[in-house]
């Protein structure tokens, strides 16, 4: 119950935009009904409108559904362009000094547009995710100028955010920074999701050895130890048609799940992959599409179980 509640507000956010979708021309393909939205009128909700489009980029990237990236991706346009004059206002709360690279980000990022649109209409997953990379790293510049809000995880006060950390009022938890769920950075240079269950985030990372491994995340991109998770998967080289199992195994106190993809399958390569939650629910499926060996980043930390071994939690 826990999950359910706390993720409701951004359930309302993050799908509101997932309405009835028409059909109407652009240029010779067909593109999905432009999404409905506000243009943002502070700096702040600018960036969360962009947080909120970049996620669900991220989800039509993990559902195949490149096709309607078109609509998500020109909300980032429009709202990019008037980032700058945003950042102007008094109340913006940007620093004077970083207006100027606030307002270049946030045109480099609606120029973006073409080249995002470009490569989701050819279908070309590989692409698209890595002008998303590269949009990634302007939002990134964006957020950090941001005001944050806080609210409880719990919503015992319902929607109410507070501008300072602190713990709520009513249950006394932690409260949580608003756009901390909207964070879909790869923290060990992989590819990152959020589980359809919208409880789980999780990225996959290959090796130049060929070792696959997979991070869990919570619905607020913490990590959690993999001791809980089971995983089987299967692995074939990019346009090939035969498929090679992939077995995935939990190495003691560690926080992942991890398999060797077989020495006669070379990168680039695509990856199935079945994970059980074990929530009740069948196992969920995500694809992984590697171009080339992941780089982990030198502040990378993998977290471990501190709990003697033969010991599980609950």
């Amino acid at each position: 119950m826990r999950f359910h509640k706390s993720f409701a507000f951004f359930s309302v956010i993050c799908f509101a935009a997932a309405s009835a979708r028409a059909q109407h021309p652009h240029g010779d393909h067909e593109h999905g009904k432009p999404v409905e939205f506000k243009m943002p009128t502070t700096y702040k909700d600018g960036v969360r409108e962009v947080l909120m489009r970049m996620h669900e980029i991220e989800e039509l990237m993990a559902s195949k559904k490149l096709d309607l990236v078109h609509a998500q991706a020109d909300v980032i346009r429009k709202v990019g362009d008037v980032a700058g004059q945003l950042a102007l206002k008094s109340d913006s709360g940007v620093p004077r000094e970083a207006i100027k690279d606030v307002n270049k980000a946030g045109r480099e990022l609606a120029a973006m547009f073409d080249a995002i649109d470009k490569v989701a209409d050819a279908g070309d997953a590989a692409g698209t995710r890595k002008v998303y990379g590269d949009m990634k790293k302007l939002v990134d510049l964006l957020q950090r100028h941001a005001p944050k809000d806080y609210v409880c995880p719990m919503r015992c006060e319902g929607d109410k955010l507070s501008p300072k950390p602190g713990k709520c009022a009513v249950c006394g938890m932690k409260l949580q920074d608003i756009l901390s769920h909207m964070d879909h950075t790869a923290k060990y240079g992989g590819i990152f999701f959020m589980a359809p269950d919208k409880m789980h985030h999780l990225e996959g990372t290959i090796s130049e050895k060929g070792e696959f491994r997979i991070y869990f995340y919570d619905e607020y991109t913490k990590p959690i130890l993999a001791d809980k998770f089971t995983a089987e998967g299967k692995v074939r080289a990019k346009g090939a048609d035969q498929e090679l199992p992939l077995k995935m195994a939990m190495e003691p106190r560690k926080s992942f799940l991890v398999g060797s993809v077989d020495k006669s399958i070379k990168l680039p390569l695509s990856i199935k992959i079945f994970i059980d939650f074990k929530d009740g629910e069948k196992p969920q499926c995500f694809d992984f599409d590697f171009d080339e060996p992941s780089k982990m980043p030198a502040t990378a930390d993998v977290i471990e179980d501190k709990k003697p071994q033969g010991s599980r939690g609950s």
